[in-house]
């Protein structure tokens, strides 16, 4: 593979846009920032480009059928420690090198996953003049104030019922190993009794971390608790995500996530979960009550001003939507509850562009566990609304039979497809354009 340095100058093209060439290109290089990335340009390329924020290797199925399929592709590394302006500097710098080396897209379509369906998101609402169309996977709907905020609930009820003397930090982490460790002790001791157990259901209500089963892709369902309370326990280290925070508050430089004014009695009953939290607590022969004015007494935690105004602007969302969005979640994904998704679609409501947003979702345990086909299926949904102008079904039905068409028309394994349609949940303490420069501290 040839490793070639890109220039940070701008690029002159004289290529064709979209002209289907006899011949094919791969290789790997760096962005100007020094960003490994990898291009393809199959035989044939039908002109449209997608470009795909952390797989910068382009291994595995899915880039292997988008250039089968004739679609060009070029994918990029992501940063450390969250450099969310830099990732989003990058998918421009990505097209201008796909161009540059292999020709102008004619449509260039943007999708990742995780940080990089964040990325997507943020490109997104910026709308750069080269984007047609979207594709974000299990990152961040909510925004970064609001996913970080209901991660701290967690963290908070978590701390203060079960260890209020714990090295746990929650915000401003110095000690990243520390916080793990402190952390991974409140949820050992926690799950040692019936009354800690059941304390852990609160904290996962906080937040809705979910509790799918692994083997069905189907919620668990609420007569069985014990199941319950054993995947939410699982699920809290990498719900809370100490070690992605702890790099986000150094990349923008200080805490972004607070609580004082919140109402953990309030938002408890917002979260769908009372009554299942209401039985853990009778079942353990505790007291809720008692727990809950615990978390209302205990001193609150404050953001920094600066810090949350830049990541208000950086991460959260205005909802203007100029182009295409399907976006594709998990419904067990433990880092970020499918409520993330209607506060996104809220945001868009609100701009006037929900004709431009599609949300899909795939019944599965995990954080971004999509099979091939589920995510090709959706890529090629939304290029089919920019060729066609129109939206076709997304019906989770209309969807697999999308994917069965594909899988048809190849000899690549693409997998299984578990599309469904969610119950609705409301998102927790959602921050968007309307709320910015909001945020007071504590005094």
């Amino acid at each position: 593979m040839l490793l070639i340095t890109a220039l940070a100058v701008p690029f002159t093209c004289t290529m064709t846009a979209g002209v289907a060439d006899s011949s094919s290109i791969s290789e790997q290089g760096l962005l100007p920032d020094g960003t490994l990335y990898s291009l393809i340009r199959p035989v044939g390329w039908n002109g449209t480009t997608i470009v795909m924020p952390g797989r910068e290797e382009l291994t595995g199925d899915v880039p292997r059928w988008l250039g089968e399929q004739g679609y060009g592709v070029i994918g990029y590394e992501l940063s450390d420690n969250w450099n969310l302006a830099q990732d989003r500097s990058n998918a421009s710098s990505a097209v201008d090198i796909f161009s540059e080396t292999a020709g102008i897209p004619n449509t260039v379509i943007l999708s990742g996953r995780s940080q990089g369906g964040l990325v997507t998101r943020i490109v997104t609402d910026a709308a750069p003049a080269w984007l047609d169309g979207s594709v974000p996977m299990c990152g961040g709907g909510a925004g970064a104030i609001s996913m970080w905020n209901t991660k701290l609930d967690s963290a908070f009820a978590l701390r203060e019922l079960v260890g209020p003397d714990s090295q746990m930090s929650i915000t401003r982490i110095q000690d990243e190993r520390g916080e793990q460790a402190a952390m991974n002790g409140l949820v050992s001791t926690a799950s040692a009794t019936n009354h800690g157990q059941a304390r852990i259901v609160l904290a996962a209500a906080l937040s809705k971390i979910p509790a799918v089963d692994a083997e069905t892709g189907e919620d668990v369902p609420a007569a069985n608790l014990d199941k319950r309370i054993a995947e939410y326990t699982d699920a809290m280290p990498l719900a809370l995500g100490i070690g992605v925070r702890a790099g986000f508050e150094q990349t923008v430089g200080g805490s972004f996530s607070w609580n004082h004014g919140v109402d953990y009695r309030k938002e408890l009953k917002a979260s769908g979960r009372w009554s299942e939290v209401q039985r853990a607590y009778r079942e353990a022969g505790a007291d809720m009550e008692a727990d809950l004015q615990t978390l209302a007494n205990a001193p609150r935690i404050t953001a920094d001003q600066i810090a949350v105004s830049t990541v208000e602007r950086l991460a959260t969302f205005t909802g203007n939507l100029e182009v295409p969005v399907l976006s594709l979640h998990t419904t067990g994904d433990p880092a970020g509850a499918t409520a993330e998704e209607e506060a996104y679609a809220d945001s868009v409501r609100a701009a006037g562009d929900n004709h431009n947003l599609r949300q899909t979702f795939v019944g599965a345990d995990g954080h971004c566990t999509f099979s091939t086909a589920e995510q090709i299926t959706a890529i090629k949904t939304v290029a089919d609304r920019i060729e066609n102008g129109h939206w076709v079904s997304t019906s989770p039905r209309s969807l697999a039979r999308t994917a069965k068409a594909a899988q048809e028309a190849t000899t690549i394994k693409l997998g299984t497809t578990r599309f469904t349609t969610p119950h609705p949940a409301l998102p927790g303490r959602p921050w968007d354009v309307r709320n910015w420069d909001s945020y007071v501290p504590a005094e």
